[in-house]
């Protein structure tokens, strides 16, 4: 085994490398992307630069990434040093990464439909798949306990890559940002790898950090390039496979909380993004200016300290990370309490109404669906009520008791054209518990009463608009139709229908 001090010196040239390379290869692919005609135009909603800027930057990434690892292999094989850097880490992810890339590439110029991206993102993770990058079990970060996958495998070791691929996409929409997080995200898996002895990932993971390093001169803000999808796509994946062989101390499993942490920005804003578009009914795939930096902007913060206040972030989620790699599970479950709690206050203060809904539903969920259940039950029973009235002043009272339960504030019973002999509708009977109609908008619900063609009676019931329907309304109809109408029509039958002797009444109770 190498001692980790033998590891300096291949670590160092592999930064220094890439670093160097994405330096000197980034103007040549900003300058070629501008000839071409290759830029990215401001649209005043998602694309917030001021002047077309040129795409492609990931370009240069993957390059001077790929220069670096490929010349850490040339000079191992030739003895110059110990690195130990194996194919199966490096050749493999190279492969999968260029494919992504690829793609990314061909979005940049010309675009490409997101089915087509995800098919090819895709067939990379399952090409790493059965080259060594497999999530084959998770840890519990409680207790520190592998919980095999099994069949599960594959997929969710798919979904891993795929996830964190457009993940990293999804946030590169300020200059610099991508990229920086990126690197803050990079930073805390190489620490990673090298706490879990992991050191041929923690070489690959070097070459990625300067890779960025060296870009960041010429994405941060006042941007001259952009990442683009050939690198958001490429960089995103790397770091997907970068913790799936760093962050674990085995090939067996993958620890949980460690790697979700240091790449918690990218996670929970495509988290967010999913979780609105599809409480929204919006396309999943369709690009919107919803996203956590667009929220800030919102709220008045400027490109660069959103970028920078996100760097901040990024840190503080890369520390904690790191924290949860000890093997005290007390600190690694505080770790995680505290994080989901302060993750999800600041959600709060983003101001996304889909989350304000959520917590609505979760303070008053239950306590309603308790008591629409009660009023479902209620209703299932009443048309037998209905049936027990012998009179018209019964069935009313039965009438006003459902409408108090249903928090109703008005009913009103209309004779048809059959009842009296001069065949115009009158007031029956009347409830009120105030003039809602006059003070405040209100729905007034219809219910033809049976009878024949001219109909026997109506009812009318008023609510308040504000006022939530704690009850399945069919079972409301379903009651007035087989018990109120029937008894109804009865009733109204003792008393001779053409000699106008039935009674109105009007019970006006106060509020």
């Amino acid at each position: 085994m190498i001692e980790p001090v033998w590891l300096l010196w291949p670590t160092v040239l592999s930064l220094v490398v890439s670093a160097t390379a994405a330096f000197l290869l980034t103007p040549a692919v900003r300058n070629f992307a501008r000839q071409r005609g290759w830029v990215d135009h401001p649209d005043g909603r998602r694309k917030l630069h001021l002047n077309p800027v040129p795409r492609l930057g990931g370009v240069a990434v993957f390059a001077a990434f790929a220069l670096a690892c490929g010349l850490l292999v040339i000079l191992e094989r030739m003895d110059v040093i110990a690195a130990r850097i194996s194919p199966s880490a490096y050749l493999h992810l190279l492969a999968a990464c260029l494919a992504v890339a690829g793609v990314g590439v061909i979005d940049d110029i010309a675009d490409v439909r997101p089915l087509a991206k995800l098919i090819v993102q895709a067939l990379a993770a399952v090409y790493l798949y059965f080259n060594g990058y497999q999530v084959t079990g998770l840890s519990n970060p409680f207790t520190g306990d592998s919980m095999d996958l099994g069949v599960l495998s594959a997929p969710l070791t798919v979904v891993w890559f795929v996830g964190m691929s457009n993940a990293f996409n999804l946030i590169d929409g300020l200059d610099g940002l991508a990229a920086g997080v990126g690197l803050f995200s990079t930073t805390t898996l190489f620490i990673a790898c090298a706490i879990n002895q992991r050191w041929e990932i923690a070489i690959i993971a070097a070459a990625l950090g300067g890779a960025l390093l060296g870009f960041l001169r010429y994405n941060f803000n006042p941007a001259s390039v952009f990442l683009g999808d050939s690198g958001a796509l490429f960089v995103g994946f790397a770091l997907a496979a970068i913790a799936v062989r760093g962050s674990m101390k085995s090939s067996a499993a993958i620890a949980v909380a460690a790697p979700v942490l240091a790449l918690a920005i990218p996670i929970l804003d495509a988290s967010i993004a999913v979780f609105r578009r599809f409480v929204r009914g919006d396309d999943l795939f369709r690009a919107d200016g919803d996203h956590i930096h667009h929220r800030l902007l919102r709220m008045g913060l400027t490109p660069r300290r959103v970028v920078i206040l996100l760097y901040g972030v990024a840190a503080a989620f890369g520390a904690l990370s790191l924290l949860t790699m000890t093997s005290r599970s007390q600190i690694v479950g505080l770790v995680v309490i505290a994080t989901s709690v302060i993750t999800w206050i600041g959600v709060q203060q983003l101001g996304y109404a889909e989350f304000a809904e959520i917590q609505r539903a979760f303070r008053f969920g239950l306590v309603n669906e308790r008591r629409a259940v009660g009023n479902n039950v209620y209703l299932m029973a009443l048309a037998e009520r209905f049936t027990k009235a012998s009179d018209l002043d019964q069935l009313w009272a039965v009438v006003i008791e459902f409408a108090q339960r249903l928090q109703f504030d008005g009913a009103e019973l209309r004779s048809g054209g059959t009842l009296l002999a001069s065949g115009h509708p009158r007031v029956l009977r009347e409830w009120v518990v105030n003039d809602i109609g006059r003070t405040e908008p209100s729905a007034v619900w219809t219910v033809p009463l049976g009878g024949d063609n001219e109909g026997l009676a109506t009812l009318i019931l008023m609510r308040s608009l504000r006022s939530p329907s704690q009850f399945e309304s069919s079972h409301l109809l379903n009651a007035l139709n087989l018990g109120l109408a029937p008894q109804l029509h009865s009733v109204l039958n003792a008393v001779a229908p053409h000699d106008d002797r039935i009674a109105v009444s009007r019970d006006r109770p106060s509020a």
